[in-house]
């Protein structure tokens, strides 16, 4: 079973570390990479066999492609595949590009899962949001997911539109925490902190929150309930965000992120 991935950027190299470190085999992955550099460090680094475009690949031994170019190099490398077969898997991780539209780019193929993994896919801590054309067929379908589920975790929806909700909440989410987590830095300097501490202080409350929530039979809700004192520290923080609406301009801002996913989808499906 030869795995094709085209394009070698971060998402890729995420992907194929996960694959490797499950088990897979180096020598049934093969890369489409035209960048020489990358291709280059791709050889270095797994010694995988790296290929500069879709015109040397066969598709004869490949049973997956991952579609992993830029969405805006997506519609001009997937007209570029040929060779392809019926039950060939092709799974897309390129951002935006609706199913429809790779269909109809390679050929009316319809054996597709389109994927819309995360950052931490980087370290193998991830969440891919997945869709499936009605003709995938089960087999297929838990072989993207098992390939998805090499750096991370994976859900299945049901509807190809609800891919932009979970771009805009897991796709974009690690920005709104980093960017939470970089304000309380500055906030803690503030305070009266080092850098140092405070970067450590941010990191570490994090990190412990997180593993706690994932950790614990509560709920979110009682999980701040039992932080939050009656007249101490943490409910007069709280009372501050709430009489800003805090929680509305977070709707306002993961509404926008899933409004401009649908926008930026409709126009890069139209190439």
């Amino acid at each position: 079973m030869t795995i094709a991935f085209i394009g070698g950027g971060n998402m890729a190299r995420a992907l194929i570390g996960g694959l490797i470190n499950h088990g897979q085999s180096v020598e049934d992955i093969v890369v489409v990479e035209i960048d020489q550099g990358v291709a280059t460090t791709l050889q270095q680094d797994y010694s995988l066999t790296v290929i500069p475009s879709v015109e040397h690949l066969s598709l004869e031994q490949v049973t997956t492609v991952v579609l992993a170019v830029k969405p805006q190099q997506l519609a001009e490398v997937a007209r570029g595949i040929t060779g392809l077969y019926p039950e060939l898997r092709v799974v897309s991780i390129a951002a935006g590009i609706t199913t429809k539209a790779l269909s109809q780019w390679l050929g009316g193929h319809t054996n597709i899962v389109r994927a819309m993994p995360n950052t931490p896919a980087l370290i193998q801590e991830g969440i891919s949001g997945l869709y499936a054309l009605p003709q995938v067929s089960e087999e297929d379908r838990l072989h993207a997911q098992s390939l998805l589920t090499a750096v991370g975790s994976v859900i299945w929806v049901d509807k190809e539109a609800d891919l932009d909700a979970v771009t805009a909440v897991s796709g974009s989410g690690p920005a709104y925490f980093f960017w939470m987590m970089e304000e309380m830095e500055k906030i803690a300097v503030a305070l009266g902190l080092s850098e140092d501490v405070a970067k450590k202080l941010v990191l570490q409350t994090a990190l412990g929150s997180t593993q706690l929530a994932h950790r614990s039979q509560d709920n979110l809700s009682t999980l701040r309930q039992k932080v939050t004192s009656k007249g101490g520290t943490t409910e007069a923080a709280l009372n501050v965000l709430q009489a800003e609406h805090a929680g509305e301009l977070l709707k306002k801002a993961l509404f926008a992120a899933r409004d401009k996913a649908q926008e930026l989808g409709h126009i890069l499906s139209q190439q």
